[in-house]
């Protein structure tokens, strides 16, 4: 026999009477030469039940229960056989390779270490994506792997992880750009053994940005029931978009697409159009929208933006809305700043010209003084429609510092109230302003840092302000203007707690302010704050009182620091014990001699089985209830919640709401849910059921199917979803209109 071939066999002979795992460490020839010839500073980790080595050839070759690790890469198998000078390998017997936290199993596997290309034949792999909940299987004929790039042929992919997957989606190629999107070319989706839909090519996205969208169907009161379908098309992150492809059952047909696009330096943006067939106006409705945002350089970016429609009243008036905006942008470490022009023009039933103007920035040294500001203006000029001219110029500008001892700042502002806010005042939707109008030029208030005085057990601390003002109230129609200097000047101390025992503690806090305005009026304010806690019975009594005190002796001639006098007593008593709680609040004010609704609830919970829960309310002025509520949870078990509630008016002697949900698990497959509400307000809505639902849900294990029933809207939905894709659906449904899909 050779040296050679006794070298080898001994080499051999000596591996395969080792224990079970054997291992080659850093220092082995054969690590340390594909260490060399990978260019890795990391070694290569092989173990196996029997190794051998040439050392001539310098060929490994592993059997049973094979592990090879190298970085990221772990791949299992029966027998494993690699060239440690140019780090190719082939594994065979139930492969699997992990790269990271992806993983592919198949029957046969060659890779190459260095370039990471390799071959699996008979594999399957599990791909995660942002919006999905849980893996997704793939599985196909031979996959072929790169750095970033998964190409299978003859492959087949679902979310279902049982053998037999309920669904699957077939296609004879399928790439997956790792993180990024899946292309599927000749497809077909399977439900069990029967064939659902082909189509010839599709785009699965695995990010947010490229989500896969499902069809929409439903009904509208102007559509008439739809169905909108979205294709995304995808070549790379800087070409990529949507077409759109829907339908109207009274409008007509609407096609439209949108395209993202990046130009990299020359900025990146988004071109949207579509088009609607209006057969009730017989007129193509367009839309146009171009975005676009580019990089100025020096942490400065410029946003443009133009939109377009029209569309064709019952009445043949063309309605044409254009509009136009533009925005710079600036960003660093100490401030940034926005300047925005928007203009808009509408004609038609509605016309009107809009123009909109906006500058906002802040900066602050990183030891100094620091600004702040705003500035809008808005002009509408209304030709035709419902909406009013409007013209204003709103400023804020505000500069701070801190000198060690006190710190300062100036505001200059100008605010004319919108007369959309006035509407939406009108309309209850916002708490009302006391002022049209109000103007500071300048206010400058001072304040000095909290500081304490001897033994005084308060922390102090002093403001002085002056300010010029100009103010057009809003509490009666036909105000005049208001201008005139204040000076303010106020001590207050900082809230603090006392320890008055082991179960008790006291809060408070007070200031004295003086302003003094140039109309010759003078105001003095005393404010005074003291609450008080304690606890009794183990922590199971809670006792708390606070009296709110504000006393206000003189007038302003002003609205917006205009002060209430108060002396508010309140009081809160609670219990918890066990698995019962309880507490009651009230309230009187002994300045305006009103008491605040008394208010009580009670809870027994003894765990999450149940729980019961009632509160009241009592009006001492009226010496009468208010009302009631009432709230009922029972958890019986994983199978079954149900929720009641109801609440009593007292003086309309009537329920005044009531609801109820319930949550039922009939079996493992089966569930019934419904929520019904009744209520209603006879200003707003008069009483009735203002929400009744019911639905029965069946899970298939991965899918679902839910059929739901709306008793406000009379419609009936059935909706198919697979759960890994929770936010997309297929809808269809039923009303009074007539089918729904």
């Amino acid at each position: 026999m050779s040296e050679k071939a006794f070298k080898k066999r001994r080499v051999a002979i000596t591996l395969w009477i080792l224990p079970v795992v054997l291992v080659f460490s850093v220092y082995c020839v054969f690590l340390s030469s594909n260490s060399e010839a990978t260019g890795a500073s990391e070694p290569v980790r092989l173990t196996g039940d029997a190794l051998s080595v040439d050392l001539d050839r310098r060929f490994a070759r592993a059997e049973g229960n094979v592990v090879l690790e190298y970085k990221d890469i772990t791949i299992t198998c029966d027998l494993l056989e690699i060239d440690v000078t140019s780090g190719a390998l082939t594994a065979s017997g139930n492969v699997e390779f992990r790269d990271d936290e992806d993983v592919v199993k198949g029957k046969n596997l060659t890779y190459d270490l260095t370039s990471k290309h390799g071959v699996l034949r008979s594999g399957n792999a599990t791909v995660q994506g942002d919006r999905m909940e849980g893996p997704m299987y793939v599985a196909g004929w031979e996959f072929r792997a790169e750095p970033g790039k998964i190409q299978i042929e003859s492959g087949s992919l679902t979310t279902c992880d049982l053998d037999v997957p309920h669904y699957r989606i077939e296609a004879r190629e399928i790439d997956i750009y790792v993180g990024d999107k899946m292309e599927l070319r000749q497809l077909s989706y399977w439900e069990g053994k029967f064939c659902v839909l082909r189509w010839p090519y599709l785009v699965i996205p695995l990010r947010e940005e490229n989500r896969f969208d499902m069809p929409q169907v439903g009904y509208g009161a102007q559509e008439g029931w739809f169905v909108k379908t979205t294709y995304n098309y995808y070549r790379n992150p800087s070409f990529r978009g949507f077409l759109y492809l829907d339908y109207f059952s009274r409008l007509g047909p609407g096609l439209g697409a949108k395209h993202l696009y990046d130009f990299g330096n020359l900025g990146t943006g988004s071109l949207y159009i579509y088009e609607l067939m209006n057969r009730t106006t017989n007129h193509v409705q367009s839309k146009l929208e171009l975005a676009h945002k580019v990089p100025m350089g020096l942490n400065t970016t410029c946003a443009l933006d133009f939109k377009y429609s029209d569309s064709l009243s019952l009445a043949g008036v063309l309605n044409t809305q254009v509009s136009g905006s533009a925005r710079v942008q600036y960003n660093d470490a100490m401030g940034s700043a926005e300047l925005s022009m928007d203009k808009v023009w509408k004609t038609g039933l509605s016309a009107s010209d809009e123009t909109k103007v906006a500058l906002t920035g802040r900066w602050r040294a990183e030891e100094g003084p620091s600004l702040s500001g705003n500035l809008r203006f808005f002009q509408r000029e209304v030709t035709d429609g419902f909406l009013r001219d409007d013209k204003y110029l709103n400023y804020r500008l505000e500069a701070a510092n801190d000198f060690g001892a006190a710190s300062a700042r100036a505001i200059v502002e100008q605010y004319v109230k919108p007369k959309e806010r006035r509407e939406k005042e009108e309309e209850g939707e916002v708490d009302p302003l006391p002022y049209e109008a109000i103007g500071r030029t300048p206010e400058i208030i001072i304040e000095g840092h909290p500081f304490t005085v001897g033994d005084f057990p308060l922390r102090l601390q002093w403001t002085v302000g002056f300010g010029r003002y100009a103010e057009k109230a809003s509490l009666w129609v036909g105000d005049p203007i208001i201008q005139a200097c204040k000076v303010n000047a106020g001590i207050n101390t900082v809230e603090r707690s006392y320890r008055l025992g082991s179960a008790s503690k006291a809060t408070l806090s007070a200031g004295a302010n003086f302003d003094s305005y140039t109309t010759g009026d003078k105001r003095y304010v005393l404010q005074g704050v003291l609450g008080l806690e304690m606890r009794a019975l183990d922590n199971a009594v809670l006792i708390q009182g606070k009296y709110d005190y504000c006393g206000v002796f003189g007038e302003t001639p002003f609205a917006f620091d205009k002060k209430d006098r108060k002396g508010l007593l309140t009081g809160r008593l609670a219990l918890t014990k066990g698995m019962f709680t309880a507490s009651i609040d009230g309230g009187y004010d002994f300045y305006t001699k009103t008491y605040r609704n008394i208010t009580g609830t009670a809870k027994i919970s003894p765990g999450k089985a149940w729980a019961v829960e009632t509160s009241a309310a009592y009006a001492p002025e009226s010496a009468r209830m208010r009302d009631a509520t009432g709230k009922l949870e029972i958890a019986a078990s994983e199978r079954c919640l149900v929720k009641l509630g109801a609440r009593y008016d007292f003086s309309r002697e009537a329920l005044d709401r009531v609801e109820s949900q319930v949550a039922l698990r009939v079996s493992d497959a089966w569930g019934l849910e419904w929520t019904l509400v009744y209520g209603g307000t006879s200003k707003s809505k008069p009483r009735g059921i203002l929400r009744g639902d019911v639905a029965l849900t069946r899970d298939m294990h991965c899918r679902e199917l839910r059929v739901s029933y709306s008793y406000t809207e009379k419609q009936v939905w059935l909706e198919y979803r697979i759960k890994a894709f929770p936010h997309d659906s297929v809808k269809m449904g039923l009303g009074d209109e007539g089918v729904l899909f």
